[in-house]
């Protein structure tokens, strides 16, 4: 078949003239057809210019496909300025189209049967060319990838043509299918995301390794890193946006859009953002402890450790915190232990919270566990039970308290049901079955519980120790007055001697340059002081004996004056009183020894039994079902 010339510009204007004038994107050079790109609006007009010359019967004759589709669909596209599009445009001869009959398309690929064909036969039928047979007559047709192109165009094939597949198939010998055009799949763009910077953002779960070599298993290697002002602890990569598909029709498959987040939302008290050559960094303003809230992913930085996650096994082991302040919104769980120097728990607390003199503040409730302070106060908002709460040198403040063991220098329960309390100072508004001893006790109303009823003790000193120190010393005290009196009458026998007066009045005359001695009375002097030398030794002796029993009663005079003030002290603020009792109620005085070991270092167990044991160290003040009952301890009671 003879090979059809190109068509001019101007020919094509002829052809195209009822769908309406040459865009003016198009213009003719010496060797083709080019697309002037600053003429071009969008790709829609391309895409319409395109249907004009399929629909009037034209192919571009070699066409540059690549170039084809870019102007299609590519609006971003803007080098170069001037694109070469054919070498022009030739007419679909309509008998070389029925060549192109087979092609079976859906939306991600088309495939085309590729068989080879001859030349007409004297009926005007195609002829096959068996694989692997002779010759028939008439010569092979060769198909075109031009006319394929404005084929597959006018089928609805308008991307993704993959044209090596397509002239590999023109030469085949054999009839085969094959897939002509793909589909563009979209490509997924990437979520923004932060890089951390600083180090310890994460929690190494790993044993941790003590100094010693061994690895503790109930710690993690975790930490609550403290970080300085204006540090980098994390950049924000911004998000790279998804490339979108096409179907072989030329639609477009929109890529999943990249997820976004502010990095501002990340900012917590603290921190802030800041911008640097076009990149996002969260970073410290203040010096502090890092915290990261695992809810929100919000970064903080402040003067205490702030958790969200709680405290168990899994998440954080136990936590020996060298912080003043930690603050835990998760629950602690059994077994766990928290330390630090001020604690405050915002969910229930099952483990032990152990404080170095800050404050324990359990706001909700304290359950099977422990809380402990050696130097400061606990608190519970919610409920205490079945736990061990120990504030020695400070107050323990409690709404409600079932069963457990309180000890404390000062303890205000609202409610205490079956515990035992040792406290300086106890105030119960509502105590039932309880066992307790203080030195101060005030219950507003007592009653029993399951027939177990309230023991309270009144802890007194044992002053005895203090009245026999002071007997002894007040005896020696009397024996040194006596001795003191006897010494100074010698003194004063001594001094009244003729020889010793008269050489004392000289003496005191020469010391004072009242008198003077001549040479020849030198000698008399000497004389004198010789004869009197023994009684001035005797003198000195008795004046130092005396010097040394008033310092010796001086110092007894203080250490009296010690002893009794600490018996006073150990005296003073003992007293018990209870508004109402409506149940069996006993109170009794408790003899302690400064030898006895603390009631605060026995067990549970021994603690309770002690309380309730009646022997010679207690002594019954009241046993009774109603009324009420104030008593004041006095020293000479003891």
């Amino acid at each position: 078949m003879p090979e059809h010339s190109a068509i001019s510009v101007a020919s094509l204007g002829d052809l195209v003239e009822e769908q309406g004038a040459l865009p003016g994107f198009v213009v003719q050079r010496a060797d083709g057809l080019y697309v002037l790109r600053s003429r071009l609006d969008s790709p829609a007009a391309f895409v319409q210019f395109v249907n004009r010359v399929i629909d009037a019967g034209l192919y571009f004759h070699n066409l540059d496909y690549a170039r084809f589709v870019e102007l299609l669909y590519d609006e971003k596209a803007r080098e170069p300025a001037e694109v070469f599009l054919a070498s022009g445009v030739r007419p679909f001869d309509p008998v070389r189209r029925t060549l192109y009959h087979s092609l079976r398309a859906d939306k991600d690929e088309a495939t085309f049967l590729f068989e080879p064909i001859h030349a007409l036969d004297d009926e005007g039928a195609h002829k096959n060319r068996p694989s692997g047979g002779h010759q028939h007559d008439g010569e092979r047709i060769i198909l075109d990838i031009d006319e394929f192109i404005a084929y597959a165009w006018a089928e609805g094939v308008r991307y993704g043509i993959d044209l090596a597949a397509v002239n590999e198939g023109f030469e085949l010998g054999k009839p085969e299918k094959r897939v002509v055009a793909r589909s563009l799949p979209a490509q997924a763009g990437k979520d923004a995301e932060i890089r951390e910077l600083a180090p310890g953002l994460h929690r190494n779960n790993a044993p941790r390794r003590m100094v010693s070599g061994r690895v503790d298993l109930r710690q993690f290697e975790t930490r609550y890193p403290q970080v300085a002002a204006s540090l980098r602890l994390v950049q924000k990569v911004p998000r790279k946006p998804g490339i979108d598909g096409r179907l072989i029709s030329g639609e477009v498959v929109p890529a999943s859009p990249a997820k976004d987040f502010e990095l501002a939302s990340l900012a917590g008290p603290g921190t802030q953002v800041k911008r640097e050559k076009d990149v996002e960094f969260l970073v410290s303003s203040v010096c502090g402890f890092l915290s990261v809230d695992t809810q929100t992913n919000q970064f903080s930085v402040g003067d205490k450790i702030v958790s969200h996650e709680g405290v168990s096994t899994r998440t954080t082991g136990d936590l020996l915190l060298t912080g003043e302040v930690y603050e835990q919104h998760g629950e602690i769980q059994e077994q766990r232990i928290v330390r630090c120097r001020s604690i405050t728990a915002h969910a229930d607390v099952f483990g032990h919270v152990q404080s170095m003199g800050g404050i324990v503040h359990l706001k909700h409730n304290l359950v099977g566990g422990s809380a402990s302070n050696e130097l400061g106060d606990i608190v519970v908002d919610g409920v205490a039970s079945g736990a061990t709460l120990s504030a020695l040198n400070g107050c323990i403040t409690l709404r409600r308290a079932d069963n457990c063991v309180i000890l404390a220098r000062r303890a205000v329960i609202g409610q205490a049901t079956a515990c035992t309390i040792v406290a300086d100072e106890l105030n119960i508004d509502i105590s039932e079955a309880c066992a307790a001893a203080s030195r101060w006790l005030h219950v507003r109303l007592s009653r029993s519980r399951r027939e177990i009823d309230n023991v309270f003790l009144v802890r007194v000193p044992d002053l005895s120790a203090h009245s026999a120190q002071i007997a002894t010393m007040q005896k020696r005290l009397e024996t040194l007055l006596k001795m003191i009196a006897q010494q100074r009458e010698k003194i004063t026998a001594l001094r009244e001697e003729k020889e010793l007066a008269n050489y004392l009045r000289l003496a005191d005359k020469l010391r004072r340059k009242e008198l003077t001695l001549r040479p020849e009375q030198e000698v008399s002097w000497r004389r004198l002081s010789g004869q009197v030398a023994p009684a001035l030794k005797a003198l000195a002796q008795l004046s130092q004996s005396v010097t040394e029993m008033d310092a010796e009663q001086g110092r007894i005079r203080v250490n009296v004056a010690e002893l009794i003030a600490e018996r006073d002290a150990l005296s003073a603020g003992i007293a018990c009183s209870v508004e109402q009792m409506v149940d069996e109620t006993r109170i009794s005085t408790f003899l302690y020894r400064p030898a006895d070991p603390p009631l605060s270092s026995l067990s549970s167990k021994e603690l309770k039994a002690r309380l309730l044991r009646t022997d010679a160290a207690t002594r019954l003040l009241f046993a009774g079902a109603k009324g009420s009952f104030a008593w004041s301890y006095q020293a000479t009671a003891n």
